[in-house]
């Protein structure tokens, strides 16, 4: 028996993920070379937030690759946190300073922004609704996903029969069940939430830029 694949759409998805990542890879090498090579406290930020986008993308579409749904969303939602923790250093008084409380250990949900705010999770969610509409549920629907919840036995249930009522229940690693459109969704999202980390990157480029005699190739 063959092994079952995904339909032409999904796979053009995934391979624009794939795209984004060499982006991204690109955004953070250019980055690195401005202003002569010269590196600052916001640098390492970004060393650290474009390796764990990278790591998240490969790891994303491997797991739409074999089927696993449960697992994608999960990663769709650390994928999401890379971008908005990472924008926070835009909401502080000095972003070089905030990058070196990360650097030093501190948790990000403990600094502050300008109007002495905590940088949680679900402020940082707030600040960037606006830009990003879909975010807030999509955030508060994903979360079941990286905590153990229902959201696990849900994601178990084969089929529900109305006129016995009773629910078939399937353990397995790969998640076949759902529709094409489940598998589309979860895929755009992820690119979609590439842009909460993708603006502050370009944003801090040229910023780093304005300061350089350097030709980005």
């Amino acid at each position: 028996m063959s092994e079952r694949k995904h339909p032409e759409k999904v796979l053009a998805l995934l391979e624009s993920i794939a795209e984004e990542q060499r982006e991204i890879e690109e955004l953070g090498r250019k980055i690195l070379m401005a202003d002569g090579g010269n590196l600052f406290q916001m640098d390492f930020l970004v060393i650290g937030a474009v390796k764990r986008f990278v790591s998240n993308s490969a790891a994303f579409r491997r797991m739409i690759a074999d089927w696993n749904l449960t697992t994608a969303r999960s990663i769709l939602r650390l994928h999401i946190d890379t971008g908005l923790r990472f924008s926070a250093a835009w909401l502080v008084a000095d972003p070089h300073e905030f990058a070196s409380k990360v650097l030093g250990g501190e948790s990000i949900n403990r600094l502050k922004d300008l109007n002495g705010r905590r940088l949680t999770d679900a402020f940082l969610v707030e600040r960037r609704s606006s830009e990003f509409p879909w975010l807030p549920i999509v955030y508060e629907n994903l979360c079941g996903f990286i905590h153990f919840s229902g959201s696990h036995i849900f994601a178990s249930v084969k089929e529900i029969e109305s006129d016995s009522r009773t629910v078939n229940f399937k353990i397995g690693e790969k998640d076949l069940n759902y529709p094409e459109f489940s598998w589309v969704e979860v895929i755009e999202y992820y690119s979609m939430a590439t842009e909460i980390l993708r603006k502050p990157l370009a944003g801090y480029l040229a910023i780093k830029c304005r300061a350089s005699s350097v030709n980005l190739p």
